[in-house]
């Protein structure tokens, strides 16, 4: 009987590999800032302060002229009031005598007794006058400033291409024998 053998060997390749290279070379830019600085100014002048003693020393008896003659100008009108108001009462009581009683014995009875009150006080009463007057402010600025100078540099680029080489190794073949004998017996 017959047979046929195949027999095959397969193609090799070969290949050859450059690395592609890339080099990349950058410097910093130059960046130059310089600045100006603001100025800021304040200024006040102090504030004020008045102190009035005048009722102070007053209520010491170390008055001027003109305040002795308005505190006796108003003591006066107030005893004035005082004893007008008493006489319009008491004249009131006596017109009313034909209710019986005694008007004017009351009347002499109150104004003979003295009713004198004691008072302690300190002194002085009025405390000083104090007034503040304050300044203003004045506020100055000056505003500043900032300069920026910047230079860039370009990179440098070195660029090298890569290679491949693909080659035949082998080159494939295959090979069909027929093998045995090629007649066939028959009985």
């Amino acid at each position: 009987m017959s047979q046929i053998r195949i027999t095959q060997n397969w193609a090799q390749i070969g290949i050859n590999q450059i690395p592609a290279q890339m080099g990349i070379d950058s410097r910093l830019a130059d960046l130059e800032i310089s600045q100006e600085l603001g100025e800021f100014q304040i200024s006040t002048k102090p504030p004020q302060v008045e102190i009035d003693l005048k009722e102070a020393f007053g209520d010491l008896g170390m008055r001027k002229p003109d305040q002795v003659s308005q505190d006796y100008a108003a003591k006066s009108w107030q005893a004035y009031r005082q004893d007008l108001t008493r006489m319009v009462a008491e004249g009131d009581r006596m017109a009313r005598i034909e209710l019986g009683r005694n008007a004017i014995v009351e009347i002499a009875r109150e104004n003979a007794i003295e009713h004198k009150e004691i008072n302690v006080t300190a002194a002085p009463k009025q405390p000083p006058k104090v007034t503040a007057s304050i300044r203003d402010v004045d506020l100055k600025y000056r505003l500043g400033g900032a300069r920026i100078e910047l230079e860039p540099s370009s990179p440098s680029i070195d660029y090298t291409p890569g290679i491949v080489q693909i080659y035949l190794l082998e080159e494939p073949w295959i090979r069909i024998e027929v093998v045995g004998s090629n007649v066939d017996l028959m009985v």
